[in-house]
């Protein structure tokens, strides 16, 4: 199996990313996580998920005009989804998901969606600038996997039924194989 490239539709964008997040916040790393990072993008219907880790904390001010500049990039996917650490932490300081909600507390936040994002972006993750993601973030625990798997299929916040079931494939299948399958792949274990 080859390892996944980077979406053509998305190289540019990232690129300009990387460098606005560079320019904003000091940068250790940068990764392309989830559909982009695993093959299964699909143009106009997916999300850009990307997780920074900035070489150390950044104030209220420094990540909220990190945030601006962020918006104020076009992205060419229905959003994007970023994610940022400070270097040696698993405690987010910034997510932001364009056009919807800045999140600046992560008490404020269910925890379980950035273990899974981290324990995802572990096997899947592509580096866009940085050391590959083992030398920034240690392994997620399957204690700590399987809790946040069983908060996030409890969750009763969904709006979105279908994204629901999916998740509760994708949890399946996790818990089944050990590997994060994609929602199309979790489809076929609905």
């Amino acid at each position: 199996m080859t390892a996944p490239t980077i979406p053509a539709e998305l190289a540019p964008y990232l690129d300009e990313l990387v460098r606005v997040l560079g320019a904003h916040a000091p940068l250790d790393a940068v990764y392309l996580h989830g559909s982009g990072a695993s093959g299964a993008y699909e143009h106009g219907r997916s999300d850009v998920d990307v997780i920074a880790v900035a070489s150390r904390s950044l104030s209220l001010d420094e990540r909220r005009a990190l945030a601006a500049a962020v918006e104020a990039i076009p992205v060419p996917a229905r959003k994007l989804e970023l994610v940022v650490y400070p270097r040696g932490s698993d405690r987010w300081e910034l997510n932001l998901n364009t056009g919807e909600r800045l999140g600046l507390d992560a008490d404020a936040e269910p925890a379980f969606w950035f273990v899974l994002d981290r324990a995802v972006a572990e096997q899947q993750a592509i580096p866009l600038a940085g050391p590959p993601w083992h030398e920034v973030f240690a392994p997620e625990s399957r204690e700590a996997v399987e809790a946040a798997l069983d908060d996030v299929v409890a969750f009763d916040g969904w709006d979105d039924p279908r994204g629901q079931a999916l998740t509760a494939a994708r949890a399946r299948a996790w818990r089944e194989t050990g590997r994060w399958v994609s929602k199309r792949e979790a489809e076929e274990w609905a």
